[in-house]
Formats: C-alpha cells, sequence, structure tokens
C-alpha cells in the first residue's frame, strides 16, 4: 500500500523539486538583475565623457621585475645528511573519521499522500572504508640529524626592479575630460540661413550676408608645411662653443677651433643673384631712347618694375637684424649693399642719357645738386619723366625720390594726382600714386645740370666713307629718332662741274678729292638742322696728308672753306649748321727740314717738320701772311737768334700741331698739402712737371686731391726760344695763333706768346719756360693795342713761367676767357710789389667758366716788406685784377694758389688804383688757396678811393668758396673771403658753416671800418662754425679794438657768443649803426642767434632783428629743420675756410651784405612769446608732474579767432606760444584760457588773461638800404604794465626786473629792500616790499620799469625794524647786474643765477617777463598761470555672483551706468574673475546702474540707484518708469565698501538667480556593458519563465 501510495506520489514530488528549483533560479536572476541596475545607477554622473585615450594607470609592484644581482650571503651549499626512505618506518591509520553505512535514499514510504516528506531521514549514499580512508604514518628510525647543503634564497642576492610594464604612469585631469573642439573652419564665411527678419517689405533681400552651410570642405585643416631643410651657411666657418675639452688641465685653450655661433649674416650667399653690367643691361635691352632724358629714363624705370633685392645675397646692417640685399643698382655704382632709392633714379637716368647727374645715396644731396632747377610743388604742374622729391618724415628735407610716370585727371579733367616708379619700396621696385596735394611732396625737377643730350647719325657712301652726325638734341627741329641721314658720292659728270668751282690749292694738288652729296631726312621731306652739328668723315686714308672740305651751294654759288681739322684718329671733322654737297680734299704736306727762312711759309698750307731745324741767323721775323699749319711731328723748331720772332699777320692763322704729341704720366697726391706747388723744367727742358689740385663738390663742401703731371719734353715736338728774344710768337692785329698741340718753350724769353691786337685759341699744348724779371706776362702777354688782344684757353697748359706781374698771363685791356685748360704752377720773381702769379688783367676782362684751373700759382717771396704791410696792398696767388678790370666767375676753379702777402686765390682790386674793379661770381669753385701774412685766403674784395671793388656773389647753380685759409697771426684775417675798407660784397643765398677763427666770428667777421647788413630776403644761414677768441690782431693803423675792447667786455667774451659773428670798432663817437642782423636765415629757418649787441646780452628770434653800434658777438642755433631748409636753399656754399685772427668764412673791413636787400627797403616783423606754468592740485597737494593729462590752452585776438593753442609739458607744466607776428603799428588784444579736457576726475581753471600789446616802429639806414622794424613797445597783462621792448636802434630798454629770494631762517614774512648806486629806493623805504611765495619754493618780487642795464643792491629781511645780520636780515648784496626782462635767483645770500649777467633769456625762452633786442617781447605770467585741482578717483567696482552659491563667479553680464542727463551710458561687462569695472566716478554724482545682459541660464538683477558721496556710496532698488528713467523703490540701501588709496574703489556684490539646474550630460566608464548584461539577464529570466509557465500547464493537463 505504501509503495503504491509512493508510486502515485512521485509525480507530484519532481514538480515539487522542480518547483524548488525554479524558485531558487528566479530569485538568483532577479537577485543578479536588481544588483546590476543598481550599479547602473549609483554610478557617479560623469558631465563629459573621457576624451584622452591613454587609460588611466599608477604603476605598482607588479609593474616592475626583479633582477637578480650579486650573491651576498657567506653560507655553504655543500650537503652533510638527508633522510632517506631506510630512516623512516610506515604504519597504515583510519583517517576518514565516518563509520561505514548503506546510505538512505527517500523512496514513496517515505511520503504521505499529500507528498509531505515523514521518513525523518536524511537522505545520504552511504560509506564504505577504502585506501582513501587511511593514512600512512612514517616514524624516523635512524637516529641522525639532517642537516641538508644550504640553498641560496632571494635574500641570499641583490636585487633591481626592472620595470617591465607597457603602460605609461597617467592620471586623468581636466584635460582628459575636455569636449572635443568644434572642428575649424577655414572658408572664411559664417552660416546663414535667409529669414523673415532678412527681407524687407517688399521682399527684397537686406540682410547683406550670404546663405551658408558648413561642409566638410569647410573644415579641412590647411595642409601641414613640409618641414623646412636645414639652411647652408656660407661664412666658412664651424659652429663652436669652447668646452672643457677644449681646455688643459690649467685651463689654457688647446682647441684649434674659432668659437663661432652663426648669425644672420653667415647665411647669405655672396654668389647669388650678382649681375653684371651685360646682364642687367639685356633689362632693357628692347628700350628705344627718344634723346628726351626725361622719357628715355621713364623707359628705363617702367623696364625694372617688379625687381627685387635679393634675399639671398644681403649684407647685415649695425643692428644685426635687418638684411640689406644685394641690387643691380648699387652694384652699378659700386655699394651693391646700400640703400638704393635714389641710385635706381641715377640708374634710369644714367642709361637714358642724362649726364652729370647725382649719384650720392643722400636725397638730400640730389636736392641740393639740383636746386636751380627745383619746381615748387605748390606751383607747378607734373610732367612724365620729371623726378619728384618727397619729405617723409617731416623734416623739410628730401629723403625719397622717385620718376613720374603719368598724371591722372579728375573728375572735371584737371590733374589730381600722380604716379610714380621708385625705387627700394618695400624692397622692390614698385608703382606709387599721390594726390597732388599730398604734403609729402616737396616738388619737382624737370631739367638737370648736364649738358645737352646727345645724339648720333651715320650713314656710309658705296665706297665705304662712313659719315657720323653728332650734336646736341637742340641742333635738330625733330627728335633724333624721327631724322634718318644720307651720305651718296656725286656723279662724275656732275662733279666735273662742281670741281670747276673749287678754289685751286696752292702749291700742291690734292692727293685725294671726294664729292659726298650730305642730308638729313624727316620721313620724305629734306630737313637742316637749327643749330650747329659736328660732321666726322671717316674710312679716309689721311695718313700725312690734311684736309680740305668745301661746302658747295649750288644754288647761291657759293663756296666755303669749312675749317676742317684732322682729329688724332686720323678722321677728319668739321662744324656745320648746313647740308647738301660736300667736296673734301686731302693734301699732302710739305716737308721741312734744315734751316727756316723768313718766306719760307710765304704761301701758307700745311708744313711738317721732317727732322730738328732752326731758323737761319740772317733773318729778322719769320712772317704767316696766310694760313699755315705747322705739325712740329715730334721734332724741334728753335728759334736761333735773339730779337727773332713768328710774326702773324692781318687775315693769317697760324696752326701749331704736334702729331707725335707726348703721354703724360700722372700721380694722385692727396689732400694734405693741396696748395703752392710750383711747375718746373728739368735743368735741360727735358722734362715738365705741374700740378693741379682738383675739387669735387661734397654736398655742402668740396674735397680737393693734388695731382702730379709729368710731361717728357725731350721727344715732343716745339717751337723754341732762347734768351734774348721779346716773344716766341707775335700774333697782330687781325691775325691769328691756334695752338692745338706741341710745345711753345723760352728759356729767358719775357714772352712766350705775345698777342698785341690780335687772337689766341689754345685747346692744347703747352706754353712753358718764358718771363724775365723785368717784363709781366711770362706765358702769355695780351698788349694794349687799339682793337685789344683776345685770349681764349679751351684746353692746354700754360705753366712754369715768371713775370714782376702775371707771370703766367698778362692781359692790357683786352680780354682772356678760359673755359678749360690750366694755367699753373707760374710764378712772380722774388718781389714784394710783384702781384698775379697766374694771371694779371689790367684794365682787361678775365672770363673763367667750365672746366678751366687757374691753380697752384704762388706769389711767393722772402722780402722784408710782405709781414710788415699791414695794408696788404700787394697779392694775388691766382688771380689779380686792378685799374677797372671786370672778372666774371661762371664756371671754372681756382684752386691751391698761394701768395706770402694777400689774396691767396684772387686778389680783386688795389686801394690806390685808377678805378674799381667788378667782381662778379655766378658759379665755379675757390677753394684750397692761401694767403700767408695778408688777409683773403680764397677771395680779397679791394677797397680804395677810387670807388673800390663791386663783388657780387650770386647763381642760380652753385658756387663754392671752400677750404681756404690765411696764416696770418697778426692780421685781421678772412679765411675765404676778405673785404677791404671801400669796397662791396653781396653775397646771397649763402650756407656759411665749419669754418673756423683763432679769434672771433668764426663764420663772419667785421673789423673797424668795416659794415655788415645780414639781412632775411635771400639771406645767409651761419651757423656751426667755430672761434677761439684766443689770437687778436697787432693793431695795425690803431685798429686793435678786438684786443682792448672785445677782448675785455665781459658781456662779450660771456659763454663764448661770438662763434659765428664778430663785429667791432671803437666805442667813444659810435654814433650810428654798423652791424645789423635779422634772426631768419637762407631756407626761412630760425637762426636763433645768442649773445651779446654792445656789450649787453642779445637774442634774435626768427622775424625779429638786432643793431650794433660798435660790438657785436653772435652764435647761432638753429635747429635741424632749419639746418636741413638752409642747406636747399643754399647756392653759395662757403665752408671749411679757416683764418689765423677773425673771421674765418668771410672778414669785411668794408661793405658786406648778406642777402638781397631787393628795393633797397628790409623790413622786420617783431614777435610776441607768451609763457606760463600750469599747476594740479590733488586732494588738496601740489602734484610734481603732469604726465598723461595734456592740460592744453588757447588764445584768441579781440575778435574772438584762436591765433595759437599750446600745451604744458609733462615734466614742469610750462607752455608757451611763440612766433605771434605783428607786421604794423598798433594796439593788440588777446585773451588767454585753458581749453576744458575731459577728465571727470580733474575740475578745469576757468581764468582768462588779458594781454594787451602795442607794437612800434623804428628805421635804421645801413649800406644804403633802409631798415624798417617793429617791435613791441608795450604790454599789459590783466591791465597791469608788464614791460616793453625799444628794439635795437632805441638808446635803452623798458622792462620788468624779477627777483627770487630763498628763506632759509623759515621768515614768517619775507621783505626786499633795493636802491640803486645813486642811493634811489626802487621798493620803497625799509624794510622794503614784501615777496610771495612761488611754487618753486622761492619768494617772488618784481621790479617795474626797469630802464638800461646796471646793478642794484638789496637787503633781504623778514619785516622786523632794525634787527641782526643773519637773524632778521641778510648782509648788503651789493652791485647785482639788471637789465629789462631778466631774473635773477639768490639762495639766501649767493646769486644762483642772474640772467642779466649773462646770456639772455632770449625770445622764447621760459625764465620771465622780458624785453628783448630785436624787438621782441617775451611774457611770463607770473606763478601758476593756470591751477586745476583734483580728487583721487573712485572707480566702481561689481561682482556678479550665483545667489545660492556666493563662490560661483559668473562671467558675460553685463552692466551699464549712467549720469541723468549724459549720453550714452558707460558700460562693463564681468570678466572670468565676475568683476565689472567703472573708472572715474564722481563725487557727489548720482548714476542709474543697470544689468542689460545677464549670464546664461540667469535671471537679470536690478535696476539701481547709486548715490556717490565724498568718500562712500549706497546703492538703491529702482524701478524703470515708461520714459526709462528709474525712480528709487525704497530708503533703505546698500552701502558699498570702500577700498584702496589711489584709485579708491566703491565695491558691491550682486547675486543672480539661476533659472534652475540642467541635468548635465551623462557618461562615464562601462555604462554600454552594464545595460547590455541586464537586458540579458531579463530576456533569460522572461525566457525560463514562459518555460516554466508552458510545463506548469503540461502538468496541470496530464493530471
Amino acid at each position: 500500500m505504501d509503495k503504491l501510495l509512493l508510486q502515485d506520489a512521485e509525480p507530484y514530488a519532481s514538480a515539487h523539486r522542480r518547483k524548488r528549483r525554479w524558485y531558487q533560479v528566479m530569485t538568483c536572476l532577479a537577485a543578479a538583475v536588481v544588483f546590476c541596475t543598481t550599479y547602473a545607477l549609483i554610478l557617479p554622473a560623469i558631465t563629459l565623457e573621457k576624451q584622452c585615450e591613454i587609460p588611466e594607470h599608477t604603476h605598482t609592484e607588479a609593474c616592475y621585475t626583479s633582477v637578480q644581482g650579486e650573491l651576498i650571503c657567506t653560507q655553504s651549499t655543500e650537503p652533510q645528511h638527508t633522510h632517506t626512505e631506510e630512516c623512516y618506518q610506515e604504519t597504515q591509520d583510519l583517517v576518514c573519521g565516518m563509520s561505514e553505512s548503506t546510505g538512505h535514499t527517500h523512496g514513496a514510504e517515505c511520503y504521505d499522500q499529500e507528498g509531505n516528506l515523514i521518513c525523518g531521514q536524511e537522505e545520504s549514499e552511504g560509506h564504505v572504508h577504502g585506501e582513501a580512508c587511511c593514512g600512512v604514518s612514517r616514524q624516523l628510525i635512524c637516529g641522525q640529524t639532517e642537516e641538508p647543503a644550504h640553498q641560496h634564497t632571494d635574500a641570499c642576492y641583490s636585487w633591481n626592479q626592472v620595470l617591465t610594464c607597457d603602460l605609461e604612469e597617467h592620471t586623468h585631469s581636466e584635460a582628459c575630460t575636455a569636449t572635443e573642439p568644434e572642428k575649424a573652419v577655414f572658408c572664411g564665411k559664417e552660416p546663414h540661413t535667409h529669414g523673415e527678419s532678412c527681407r524687407d517689405e517688399q521682399g527684397e533681400l537686406t540682410c547683406g550676408m550670404e546663405e551658408h552651410t558648413h561642409s566638410e570642405a569647410c573644415t579641412a585643416p590647411e595642409p601641414e608645411e613640409p618641414e623646412e631643410p636645414e639652411e647652408p651657411v656660407f661664412c666658412g666657418k664651424e659652429s663652436h662653443t669652447h668646452g672643457e675639452s677644449c681646455r688643459d688641465e690649467q685651463g689654457e685653450l688647446t682647441c684649434t677651433l674659432e668659437e663661432h655661433t652663426h648669425s644672420l649674416a653667415c647665411y647669405a650667399d655672396p654668389t647669388a643673384d650678382v649681375e653684371t653690367a651685360e646682364i642687367w643691361e639685356q633689362t632693357f635691352g628692347d628700350v628705344t631712347l627718344t634723346g628726351d632724358w626725361r622719357l628715355d629714363a621713364l623707359a628705363i624705370a617702367r623696364s625694372q618694375l617688379g625687381y627685387a633685392e635679393s634675399t639671398k645675397n644681403y649684407a647685415v646692417a649695425e643692428d644685426g637684424q635687418t638684411p640689406m640685399g644685394y641690387t643691380r643698382y648699387g652694384a652699378w655704382k659700386g655699394d651693391p649693399y646700400g640703400g638704393w632709392n635714389t641710385l635706381f633714379a641715377a640708374f634710369c637716368l644714367h642709361y637714358g642719357g642724362a649726364e652729370n647727374i647725382p649719384t650720392d645715396k643722400d636725397c638730400g644731396s640730389w636736392a641740393a645738386a639740383l636746386a636751380d632747377a627745383f619746381l615748387p610743388a605748390q606751383s607747378h604742374e607734373a610732367a612724365p619723366g620729371e623726378l619728384v622729391f618727397f619729405d617723409r618724415d617731416g623734416d623739410g628735407t628730401a629723403d625719397w625720390v622717385a620718376i613720374v610716370a603719368e598724371v591722372t585727371a579728375g573728375e572735371e579733367g584737371a590733374p589730381s594726382g600722380i604716379t610714380v616708379i621708385a625705387g627700394d619700396v618695400d624692397n622692390a621696385v614698385q608703382q606709387r600714386s599721390y594726390a597732388l596735394e599730398d604734403p609729402t611732396i616737396l616738388g619737382y625737377y624737370g631739367s638737370l645740370p648736364e649738358q645737352a643730350k646727345a645724339f648720333t647719325l651715320t650713314a656710309q657712301t658705296e665706297s665705304g666713307i662712313t659719315v657720323t652726325v653728332t650734336g646736341d638734341s637742340a641742333s635738330l627741329p625733330f627728335p633724333v629718332s624721327e631724322i634718318t641721314l644720307t651720305a651718296a658720292e656725286v656723279a662724275e659728270e656732275q662733279g666735273q662741274a662742281i670741281r670747276e668751282q673749287l678754289p685751286a690749292e696752292e702749291g700742291t694738288e690734292p692727293e685725294q678729292r671726294f664729292l659726298l652729296d650730305i642730308a638729313l631726312w624727316h620721313g620724305e621731306e629734306e630737313i637742316e638742322p637749327v643749330g650747329p652739328v659736328t660732321v666726322t668723315f671717316s674710312g679716309l686714308d689721311t695718313q700725312g696728308l690734311y684736309p680740305k672740305v668745301y661746302h658747295i651751294d649750288t644754288e647761291a654759288q657759293e663756296v666755303t672753306d669749312m675749317e676742317a681739322e684732322k682729329t688724332e684718329t686720323g678722321d677728319v671733322a668739321m662744324v656745320t649748321e648746313h647740308f647738301s654737297t660736300y667736296a673734301i680734299s686731302l693734301v699732302a704736306a710739305r716737308n721741312l727740314s734744315g734751316t727756316i727762312l723768313a718766306d719760307t711759309f710765304q704761301a701758307g698750307g700745311e708744313y711738317t717738320l721732317a727732322g730738328d731745324v732752326q731758323t737761319a741767323e740772317n733773318i729778322g721775323q719769320v712772317t704767316i701772311t696766310k694760313d699755315t699749319t705747322i705739325d712740329l711731328n715730334g721734332h724741334t723748331l728753335t728759334i736761333s737768334k735773339d730779337h727773332q720772332c713768328f710774326v702773324v699777320q692781318y687775315g693769317a692763322k697760324l696752326t701749331i700741331m704736334d702729331s707725335q704729341a707726348p703721354s703724360e704720366e700722372t700721380v694722385d697726391l692727396g689732400g694734405s698739402n693741396p696748395y703752392g706747388h710750383t711747375a718746373s723744367l728739368s735743368e735741360d727742358g727735358s722734362t715738365l712737371t705741374y700740378y693741379i689740385t682738383e675739387s669735387t663738390a661734397n654736398g655742402t663742401g668740396t674735397t680737393e686731391t693734388l695731382i702730379k703731371h709729368k710731361v717728357p719734353l725731350a721727344n715732343a715736338g716745339k717751337i723754341l726760344c732762347k734768351e734774348g728774344s721779346d716773344q716766341v710768337i707775335k700774333v697782330e692785329n687781325g691775325g691769328t695763333l691756334e695752338l692745338k698741340s706741341g710745345v711753345l718753350q723760352g728759356t729767358g724769353v719775357r714772352h712766350i706768346v705775345y698777342v698785341e691786337d690780335g687772337t689766341l685759341n689754345v685747346s692744347g699744348g703747352y706754353i712753358v719756360g718764358g718771363g724775365s724779371d723785368d717784363m709781366p706776362g711770362g706765358g702769355i702777354y695780351v698788349g694794349s693795342g687799339a682793337v685789344k688782344g683776345t685770349v681764349n684757353i679751351q684746353g692746354g697748359v700754360v705753366a712754369a713761367n715768371c713775370g714782376n706781374f702775371g707771370g703766367g698771363i698778362y692781359v692790357v685791356g683786352g680780354e682772356l676767357t678760359i673755359s678749360g685748360g690750366a694755367v699753373t704752377g707760374n710764378g712772380v720773381f722774388n718781389g714784394h710789389d710783384d702781384d698775379g702769379a697766374g694771371i694779371y688783367v689790367n684794365s682787361g676782362t678775365l672770363k673763367l667758366s667750365g672746366n678751366g684751373y687757374v691753380t697752384n700759382n704762388s706769389k711767393s717771396c722772402d722780402c722784408t716788406g710782405c709781414p710788415i704791410d699791414t695794408n696788404n696792398t700787394h697779392g694775388g696767388g691766382g688771380i689779380a685784377l686792378a685799374n677797372g678790370s671786370t672778372m666774371e666767375m661762371s664756371g671754372g676753379y681756382v684752386t691751391g694758389n698761394f701768395s706770402t702777402l694777400a689774396g691767396g686765390g684772387i686778389y680783386a682790386g688795389y686801394y690806390a688804383g685808377d678805378g674799381g674793379v667788378k667782381f662778379t661770381m655766378s658759379g665755379g669753385t675757390i677753394a684750397a688757396n692761401c694767403a700767408q701774412y695778408g688777409e683773403g685766403g680764397g677771395l680779397r674784395i679791394g677797397g680804395g678811393d677810387n670807388g673800390g671793388t663791386y663783388g657780387v656773389i650770386r647763381t642760380e647753380g652753385k658756387v663754392y668758396i671752400t677750404n681756404n685759409k690765411t696764416l696770418t697771426t697778426d692780421d685781421w684775417g678772412g679765411g675765404g673771403i676778405f673785404v677791404q675798407e671801400g669796397g662791396h660784397l653781396s653775397v646771397m643765398d649763402a650756407l656759411i658753416t665749419n669754418n673756423k677763427a683763432g679769434g672771433f666770428g668764426g663764420g663772419v667777421g667785421a673789423c673797424p671800418t668795416g659794415k655788415t647788413l645780414i639781412v632775411n630776403e635771400d639771406g645767409a644761414a651761419i651757423y656751426g662754425n667755430s672761434a677761439e677768441g684766443k689770437q687778436m690782431s697787432i693793431g695795425g693803423n690803431g685798429k686793435d679794438y678786438d684786443r682792448s675792447l672785445a677782448q675785455n667786455s665781459p658781456a662779450f667774451m660771456m659763454n663764448k657768443g661770438y662763434q659765428d659773428y664778430f663785429c667791432v670798432r671803437k666805442r667813444e663817437g659810435a654814433g650810428d649803426y654798423i652791424s645789423l642782423v635779422t634772426g631768419l636765415m637762407a631756407g626761412s629757418g630760425a637762426a636763433n642767434w645768442k649773445g651779446s649787441c654792445d656789450e649787453k646780452p642779445v637774442s634774435i628770434g626768427r622775424t625779429g632783428y638786432a643793431a650794433a653800434k660798435y660790438l657785436f658777438g653772435l652764435t647761432a642755433n638753429p635747429d635741424d629743420t632749419a639746418k636741413g631748409q638752409a642747406v636747399s636753399a643754399a647756392r653759395v656754399i662757403i665752408t671749411g675756410n679757416s683764418s689765423g685772427v677773425h673771421g674765418g668764412g668771410i672778414m669785411t673791413n668794408g661793405g658786406l651784405i648778406l642777402g638781397d636787400p631787393k628795393g633797397k627797403v628790409v623790413t622786420a616783423t617783431p614777435e610776441l612769446d607768451i609763457t606760463g606754468t600750469k599747476a594740479l592740485r590733488k586732494d588738496g597737494e601740489r602734484q610734481e608732474g603732469l604726465k598723461g593729462f595734456q592740460f592744453r590752452f588757447q588764445l584768441k585776438d579781440s575778435t574772438g579767432k584762436v591765433v595759437g593753442t599750446a600745451t604744458a609739458d609733462d615734466t614742469t607744466g610750462k607752455f608757451t606760444f611763440q612766433d605771434i607776428e605783428f607786421s604794423q603799428v598798433g594796439d593788440y588784444t588777446y585773451t588767454l584760457s585753458e581749453i576744458k579736457g575731459d577728465r571727470t576726475d580733474v575740475t578745469y581753471d576757468p581764468t582768462v588773461h588779458k594781454i594787451q600789446v602795442t607794437i612800434a616802429e623804428n628805421t635804421i639806414s645801413l649800406l644804403g638800404v633802409e631798415f624798417k622794424s617793429y617791435y613791441v613797445s608795450s604790454v599789459k597783462l590783466n591791465g597791469s604794465e608788464s614791460g616793453g621792448s625799444s628794439g635795437s636802434g632805441g638808446d635803452s630798454q623798458t622792462g620788468t626786473f624779477t627777483v627770487h629770494f630763498r628763506n632759509d631762517k623759515n621768515w614768517a614774512t619775507v621783505k626786499m629792500y633795493v636802491w640803486d648806486d645813486a642811493g634811489n629806493n626802487l621798493a620803497g623805504g625799509w624794510p622794503g616790499t614784501e615777496m610771495t611765495l612761488g611754487s618753486d619754493g622761492y619768494y617772488v618780487a618784481v621790479l617795474n620799469n626797469v630802464t638800461g642795464t646796471g646793478n642794484f643792491n638789496y637787503v633781504f629781511n623778514d619785516g622786523t625794524n632794525g634787527g641782526n645780520i643773519g637773524t632778521n636780515k641778510t648782509n648788503d648784496l651789493k652791485g647785482i647786474p639788471y637789465a629789462p626782462g631778466k631774473e635773477v635767483w639768490f639762495d639766501y645770500e649767493t646769486v644762483k643765477e642772474n640772467t642779466a649777467a649773462g646770456g639772455s633769456s632770449g625770445s622764447g625762452d621760459a625764465v620771465g617777463h622780458g624785453s628783448n633786442s630785436d624787438g621782441s617781447y617775451t611774457l611770463t605770467i607770473p606763478g601758476d598761470a593756470f591751477t586745476n585741482t583734483m580728487t583721487t578717483q573712485l572707480n566702481l567696482q561689481i561682482t556678479k555672483t550665483d545667489s545660492v552659491d556666493a563662490s560661483k563667479l559668473l562671467e558675460g553680464a553685463e552692466f551699464t551706468l549712467k549720469e541723468p542727463g549724459t549720453e550714452p551710458p558707460v558700460k562693463a561687462t564681468t570678466g572670468k574673475d565676475g568683476i565689472a569695472t567703472f573708472t572715474g566716478i564722481r563725487r557727489g554724482a548720482t548714476y542709474e546702474l543697470r544689468e542689460t545682459t545677464p549670464p546664461s541660464g540667469y535671471m537679470t538683477a536690478g535696476p539701481w540707484i547709486l548715490e556717490v558721496r565724498d568718500e562712500d556710496a549706497m546703492l538703491y532698488p529702482a524701478t524703470e518708469n515708461p520714459d526709462g528713467t528709474l525712480t528709487q523703490t525704497g530708503e533703505t540701501g546698500t552701502p558699498l565698501t570702500v577700498s584702496g588709496t589711489d584709485p579708491k574703489v566703491l565695491s558691491v556684490t550682486v547675486r543672480d538667480i539661476s533659472w534652475g539646474y540642467e541635468l548635465p550630460d551623462t557618461g562615464g566608464a562601462g555604462t554600454t556593458s552594464y545595460t547590455a548584461g541586464g537586458l540579458a539577464l531579463i530576456f533569460g529570466a522572461a525566457t525560463l519563465m514562459y518555460v516554466h509557465c508552458k510545463r506548469r500547464k503540461e502538468d496541470e493537463a496530464s493530471s
């Protein structure tokens, strides 16, 4: 029964067991799901996913591997005893702990009908003992102790830890969780989609933006540039720095390498981009020149556009950082790495065909060199090809040049701008455009100081004769590019008829004849030149033949001898203005040998010396009656008997030439000894040695170089005349002598050439060795016949001649013109009365021009008369002019000449002559000449009772009077120029600088009878000269006032105020004026003269002047701008001259006018300068310095017009109104006030000063010029008289004298008692006038109506009646100089400074009230003219925080602060520190404070009303009214915290309320895996549930 029940219950038991297992599984699954879900939910929220790819890792012990090191234990490893199996006995024991049983398994009987277990036993499997239940025990029976060998363990070794982990140690930081930044876009566009707001009411697009959406292309990164290869170096050195290995044990350097670090210069490749002329000329090879230098230079410039200086080949500037690249333009001038702006222009001009162009790199030098062609920008209409100069730095001088490429037109067609081409524009040749009114454009240059533009035309005949026509472009009626030349040989039948018209050749038949028809063509029209041109015939065999060329006019039936010449190359050349048929005849010369007879040349024609010849002894003169040419051909023609000579008679021309002319040898001897080198002939007459002192202009001076010339005469063709003859060749009335080459040489002959009334033309050859001590004109004597002789020297040399007057050339009544060649090394015989070593002109005319030299002639003697000749009655090392002569110098050079007495270069006029000399100089150079004992190293203008010499130096080009000297130690001097009493000299546009004197007046000096007028119209710039003030004259003729007066005058000697100008005469009886100087110098800059005038301190303002009656000493102080303007304006350069005594540049004892008085009336206008001091008091204390405040002031005239503004100096607070000019007499009223600034923390002074000025007039006459000047006669300040100036010309001046006193005794009151030398009290009775404490710590008192100069006496006291010296009062302070407009400072009893004792307040000096002797006035407003106040600045600082978390500072909050009634509001935005700051908060003001933009995610706070008091502030809540104003909503406000000192800061914290919290973006490590696992578990649980339910239903169904 039981078994049946159990069998029936088995299914139920099985189901129960499955059910239990199911519950167990479900419980586990549920636990897993709950755990996983909970773990995932409690993971910390990570706002941003980790972005870095490095796993977080910290090295642990596991990351290291121990590496075994050395054995460190000492035990042995040998074995002792080890137990074996024999040492043990085994026994078995039961060890399982269980009893054997059958076990129990639940059967049916164990359950009741409901399936409940009823057996009461536990189900078990039972147990039967086996081997596993028994253990074997072992007992040791051997009786020995085991002593095994020692086994080394880890402890027996040293161990090294080696990192074997492959992971990088890394801890995640904020950077690891940084959000991946947005991709950068490179498209340059903003994303935008058009919306309704982008269109107007009509639908038209108005937003102005482009629709755009960023694509992948927009975010494509820019490709990385490939790594630059290492730059090669070219210095040839290794980079090396000495280290320890470079030295031995003693520290001595043993390394052989040079220490070197590669610099920028090491990377410059000197071979890169280098060009030769052949290369750069190819760049404009296709340019066709037109003959117009402007257009041609422009064409060259255009061809260069785009050229840039080398970046590989460069030099490094002095700063060590700036590379200066190689350029072809620099290489062209030998300076490949220099600045090349001007060199580019020069390059274009050169290759464009312009000549004599400047090549200096200094643009200012260009402007000076081209000054005569200057065209001001304001009045000139630019044209293509012209040079345009710019002043880019505003200093008044040119610093950049370009070539005008185009003139652009404006809207109405009028010119409005220019396009230029310039070099060195951003290191390249580029175009730039400018408006015509651009202020940097100084002006244009449309012409150059060049010879006319040359042209060349060439044609060839059928037989090979080449015809070349050359000349100036001006000689052609059309551009040369439009003209062609043809040359054709005339047919035989036509030629025969033409030949019949030719004159018969006397005595010979032409060897060759040619008939050529030459023509110029303009298209198909035959044209003629409009000026002379040169025609050269080449390809003719002229060996031994002489040419005759005739022009045949077939229409007029006229034949003209063209006077053709054979050139050195054997060609035939002539000058013509007509083209048609020319007949060329080549005639053989007659050979001469043996003896010359009187009629040898009777037939005229051409002659050649076949050997040395001589005149027959039985003849008188060799007469030339017809045109004759003698080729000396390297031989000598000797005039063998006294009184024999050649005579060229009326209508005849004698031409001397030498086809075997010798070559000269030259040696450059430098410039250290440039004067007085006379020429010489060797004893046998075989060698001529002569010297030329060459002079080269270099901007504001010249450089001289002595060149030695050596000429071998032994084999030269010559005409030699021995002693006893009057002359070699005599040219009578109407005759002509032409010396082309060869030598005319004398040995004791009186004259080489005597030109009675004829003409001498010298174009080459030598005139040497003439002269005797009883006759003038050893080289050339130009007589005084009825017609007057004429000499034209275009070349050749007149040297080594002597005479008692005019050793080289003597002219009496005739005319001497020198345009080339050299009159050099001639002298006078040893005698005091010999004058004019080079040239002496007596009642004649001398014209010097071109490249002619009068050089190294010497009036040298060792007589006793010259050293004691105080009147300097003789002289003229180079040239002497006498008795009504005239010299016109338009060019040429007078250099290196020497005179023992006076006039080293030129002695122009004699005191005792028969008439005054006229000297004019419009060009040329007088340089490096020397006078030893007397006056006028370069030029001496004579005086005398005959009217004296009248000299004028004026030019449109350049004149140089430079580096001349007088060595005198006792005469008055005049290194460059001396003007004698009775002489007159006017010089216009002069630059007188860098001259020096041993006495006074390094620039200009005037001695006792001299009068000078320095005017401001085309005047002079005199500055930068030096005078030592030591060497005085010996007082010749009683004129010792330089020593007795000037040198003993403290006022004159003070501060060496005589560097640039000096004049003196006897003080007693000095009633009229002897000198007047104006303040405006050449170039319109201010000279800023300072010094003394009649022993009173003087300063001369820009429009002022000063005049002296007996003593003047001045030093100029122009600024750099004025100097630059002077250099640009100067045309007459007087520099580098020196005098042993006075007047380094010019010394005058006569009349000297520097400048042009025009209509003999000169006007000077005075200036008023006003100066004052600005004070600033902060919190009641005076502030030192005004930096950053920029306090400004304005001066208005009576109509309210602003006539000037000024700014206070940052350091001193002083301000000055300068150069207020007055051009007519009258009363003028001005108001001076401060311009209110915009500083809210400053209270500006509203004071208005009233200034009243009265202008009066003076008139002075000097040197025939009326000088009218206006001066400030009265100045009132705020109704009180300040003073005035009588100006120069008045006997006294009236003004104020200011006294400053430092109170060292701490007196409560300071009074000043003052009296003059006559005992008059000037400030009331004792204890005197009370002084006022000034801002500088000195007490101040002003003495009004001070007139003239003199001494005052003082006692300063504390006001006590009586008192003790040292306690209550000072000692008597006597003899203190005073003068109107001056000031004195006392440091108690010591005079610290007194401007009346020396120096001057001067026009513009800010030291006191002052009338100035130049007629101007300097008004200084006493004390502080204006005082502004301010308090310490207040700033408002707002700190923005979160309303919940006060430590959270909010960025991006925008606030506005506005004071009602002001516009617009001020804005401030909080930064990362949460702070917004408003500066300059005004005390006592009420402000409206608004938060206009809150931080992102926060509500807007406010508004508020801010009330600011003196030292604190309150913030009140407010509401906004409909009109935008604020109304305070409560009486309770928030006080602001005050901190800081300067500025003080008002601080308040504003807390913003957040709109709510946003959930952060979550993420972190591993959420995905947990989620997936959870889902899998849930799915598995659902599956099991489904299976369980299904089985359960099946069970139910089965049951």
